[in-house]
């Protein structure tokens, strides 16, 4: 846990018994009126968002695990807030799906006046997203993989189209891997929605095509976890001759593996970007990555929370920028659009 000054601008804290009566009064008001609406209530029976003085008070992440991934979500964060007035918080979950929601309970109940949430699963998320509305907190979204029933919940998310995402691989694939071939697929944490969208893409731009994925299979953001499916993957068959990863994080370790086993021939294509990714998209054992901004997606979701304590009118919406990135023009996409604030490397340390 972090905040960038716990004894300032610090919000009286919320007993957890009070917390929980809150909630029960209100979760039983929201379950009459789905009752009585027969669906889902609409997000203009919110009830109103808690007053708090203007620019005071904590705002608390929730970050599904400690990666460099999520380091540069935070980074996002903070530069968000830089001189707004309020502190940051940040809890991370060891992406474990009970953690989540005890750190999403643990923020509120401290008290904080906005919630960011960055999912381990969406109905994690959802869960918190909930609670929050219904004690008045407004919450955001940092990596929302599209529409469903939580979206009343949220002021705001950053939307990045993961099934775009997923075609733009494929059709990267199908322009510079000519012949096809047998692709291992590395996803995140299914159940997040954020894999499930990646693959759909991918699924609908290789369909016809003369590639046929032959492994797919989680590997948790964990970088021995990702490698340990590869290897898996090329002994069961080693005619594999592409490997795409949903995450730098991964893709790592697994860059690390091909340049071990020597094998250059393994066309590897990853998703986001890292500090070390940036050093083996420049070798063979890495080729491209569909690339965001992981501290574009913090920035995003906390903004939106801000401008509506602010009283501001939010963009539900805001889109992540996404394009395809090889070593020919890594340097200068990320120079536009930074997956990390290096400012605030010393408050990142901390979480």
């Amino acid at each position: 846990m972090t905040t960038t000054d716990p004894a300032q601008n610090e919000p009286d804290p919320i007993r957890r018994r009070d917390f929980l009566a809150t909630f029960g009064i209100a979760g039983a008001a929201l379950a009459a009126g789905l009752a009585g609406g027969g669906g889902v209530a609409k997000a203009a029976a919110r009830p109103l968002l808690r007053t708090v003085p203007a620019g005071s008070g904590t705002i608390g992440l929730s970050l599904n695990g400690l990666v460099d991934y999520t380091k540069g979500v935070a980074s996002g964060c903070y530069q968000a807030i830089a001189g707004s007035g309020y502190d940051l918080i940040v809890l991370q979950a060891n992406f474990d799906a009970a953690t989540e929601t005890s750190n999403l309970e643990s923020l509120l109940a401290q008290g904080v006046a906005g919630l960011v949430i960055q999912p381990n699963t969406a109905d994690g998320a959802a869960a918190g997203a909930e609670q929050a509305a219904t004690a008045g907190v407004p919450v955001s979204n940092c990596l929302w993989p599209g529409p469903s029933d939580s979206d009343e919940f949220y002021v705001g998310v950053a939307a990045l189209d993961s099934v775009e995402g997923g075609r733009m691989i494929g059709e990267w694939l199908k322009t510079n891997v000519p012949g096809g071939g047998k692709i291992c697929v590395v996803q995140g944490v299914v159940g997040q929605g954020f894999s499930e969208r990646i693959d759909e893409g991918l699924d609908e731009a290789l369909e016809g095509s003369d590639f046929e994925i032959v492994t797919r299979e989680q590997g948790f953001f964990d970088r021995a976890a990702a490698v340990q499916v590869v290897e898996t993957a090329l002994q069961v068959d080693p005619d594999i001759n592409v490997v795409v990863d949903y995450a730098a994080t991964m893709s790592n370790g697994i860059s690390q593996l091909l340049s071990d086993l020597g094998r250059d021939d393994i066309v590897h294509v990853t998703s986001d970007a890292d500090a070390e990714m940036m050093e083996w998209i420049k070798t063979p054992y890495l080729q491209a990555t569909r690339y965001y901004s992981s501290a574009e997606t913090g920035l995003i979701a906390t903004q939106a929370v801000l401008a509506a304590l602010a009283g501001e009118e939010v963009d539900f919406e805001t889109a992540v920028t996404q394009v395809m990135a090889t070593a020919d023009d890594i340097d200068d996409i990320v120079a536009d659009n930074t997956y990390f604030y290096d400012e605030f490397a010393a408050l990142v340390d901390e979480i």
